[in-house]
């Protein structure tokens, strides 16, 4: 099956990914959406430093890996 953009993907964590962009190389940019397809926020501690990226980079064999979800 090919990578498109827009492809929703459940990760074994339980994490809701959206592919973002394809490249080339192999590497490609997925973002964190919830239930309803919005995207997620980075995650913040108390002192503003980033603990959890929205975004993310993903090869092809790590998305292979991944549960595809049909959207209507």
């Amino acid at each position: 099956m090919a990578l498109e953009i827009n492809q929703v993907y459940k990760t074994p964590q339980g994490r809701i990914l959206k592919v973002k962009t394809i490249r080339e190389s192999g590497i490609h940019t997925l973002i964190t959406i919830d239930e309803k397809g919005e995207v997620l926020p980075d995650k913040k501690n108390s002192f503003g430093h980033v603990v959890d990226r929205s975004e993310r980079l993903c090869s092809d064999e790590t998305i292979r890996s991944f549960k595809q979800i049909k959207t209507a």
